[in-house]
């Protein structure tokens, strides 16, 4: 299948030492520790995600899909690098973000121990779909974002754009060179476990460490944002569904115009936050 987006690093920078509230999320500590739980995993996890296409690329004989994968690596890598930016600043309001970062590196490495390379790939290939689809919720209903710091919801916006673009990335290096969708369906059955109580267990972490304890509003609140009209978990059901059909390609849903989308509405060249040196860098991928 054609790839209908072009998978290119943009190497970006944010002032997020503007953020000083901290419940940084419409001033709800448990949607604060929500976005803050999800950031402390991205760069532990995608580092994980490109070790494991890595394990791949010299098994790949198509030039496109190789061309992908430097893609790929480029921005999960740059992913991984603010997030981490991010969680430094989150530290020093209180939510320690990188402690959990820390808990999940030491996880990752016992879970890579034993695992072929095969089940470490298709693992990726489960949670890359996850992002993607709550990338594409959070570009085509960017409201949910209100009330947060801007500095975090550009970076969220941007890293949503760039999941989308590389969505198929490692689907395609797996399929192309182990091609189990039985191995898939059921990884993304662990993933997503893993995923729901790990999300929820840094939650409460960093609310007892930072003692951050939510009163009734802060829950109706943050239930409203996963399970209201436009929630989170309610409008990723469907599309997390069809990864379990025998036919499932991650482009089967054509949503690049989101994209362009945000180019247009969200990023604003006038107050680029990429360095001149970034730029002449993203000029020559």
């Amino acid at each position: 299948m054609d790839m209908p987006v072009v998978v290119k690093p943009r190497q970006m920078k944010f002032p997020f030492e503007k953020t000083q509230r901290r419940f940084f999320f419409d001033d709800n500590p448990l949607k604060s520790a929500y976005i803050a739980a999800l950031s402390a995993t991205f760069p532990p996890g995608e580092g994980e995600f490109i070790d494991s296409v890595r394990l791949y690329r010299d098994k790949v004989e198509d030039p496109e899909l190789k061309k992908q994968i430097r893609g790929f690596i480029g921005q999960e890598g740059h992913h991984s690098h603010q997030h981490k930016q991010m969680n430094r600043q989150l530290n020093d309001l209180g939510f320690d973000a990188m402690r959990l970062e820390r808990h999940l590196a030491r996880d990752i490495e016992k879970f890579k121990k034993d695992r072929p390379d095969r089940t470490r790939l298709a693992m990726t290939v489960g949670m890359e779909h996850i992002t993607a689809i709550m990338a594409d919720h959070a570009l085509n209903n960017p409201e949910t974002f209100d009330g947060l710091d801007e500095p975090i919801r550009e970076l969220l916006l941007w890293h949503a754009v760039e999941e989308i673009e590389h969505k198929a990335v490692a689907f395609d290096v797996f399929m192309s060179c182990e091609g189990d969708r039985a191995l898939l369906h059921k990884c993304m059955k662990v993933a997503t476990t893993m995923f729901v109580i790990r999300i929820s267990c840094y939650m409460v972490g960093l609310l007892w460490w930072s003692r951050s304890f939510p009163r009734w509003r802060a829950i109706k609140g943050f239930a409203k944002y996963l399970f209201g009209k436009k929630g989170v978990v309610r409008l990723i059901r469907r599309p997390y569904k069809e990864y379990f059909r025998d036919d499932f390609h991650p482009w089967d849903h054509q949503n690049q115009a989101l994209v362009e989308m945000w180019k247009t509405n969200f990023y604003n060249a006038d107050h680029d936050r990429t360095s001149e040196q970034f730029k002449h860098k993203d000029q020559r991928q």
